[in-house]
């Protein structure tokens, strides 16, 4: 089955919501660079992990090219949702090492510990969000916490209407 592509704006940011097998969803944040290439950065489970007092989850980042309507565990994208307000740092600008310092002790070694503790996908993303207002990558009247909601709501509407049997296709929206 060939993977179908999904063309994201170039210079943009994005929170991308990919369907799980529980309620809810995992979220990741899609940078593009000025061709539309896209680079994820998320709080996810560490894949392959053999000691189990490392932590189950960790910060990853990952070249993401082409993007498409599933991602590399073949689950659904269900929407990518602009954030409105950013603009590409300087080359000075060290995403990663902004992002690594969010949960700089790893994480626990089992995932109800980091959720007791307030850590999961969207928690951490929300935090990255917070970074990139207060280093003016995104400039917003108000502050980006308050996206939560309206993302929240976007991945709810798709996987209900999915769940209804609609045809639906990824939903790229703005916030």
């Amino acid at each position: 089955m060939t993977a179908i592509s999904l063309e994201l704006e170039p210079d943009s940011l994005y929170i991308c919501l990919t369907q799980l097998l529980v309620p809810g969803f995992h979220w990741g944040l899609y940078f593009t660079d000025n061709r539309g290439v896209a680079t994820c950065h998320e709080w996810a489970e560490v894949q392959g992990r053999r000691d189990l007092t490392q932590p189950v989850e960790a910060y990853q980042v990952a070249l993401i090219h082409p993007v498409t309507v599933n991602d590399a565990q073949n689950r659904l994208n269900l929407a990518f949702v602009k954030v409105l307000g950013y603009s590409p740092p300087s080359s000075q600008y060290d995403l990663q090492a902004r992002f690594a310092a969010i949960e700089p002790s790893g994480g626990y070694s089992d995932v109800r510990r980091n959720r007791k503790s307030g850590l999961s996908c969207r928690t951490w993303l929300m935090r990255a969000l917070g970074l990139l207002q207060e280093d003016g990558v995104i400039r917003r009247d108000t502050p980006v916490s308050n996206i939560e909601g309206a993302v929240k709501e976007i991945g709810t509407e798709v996987e209900k209407r999915l769940g209804e049997g609609e045809d639906l296709d990824t939903q790229i929206r703005t916030v």
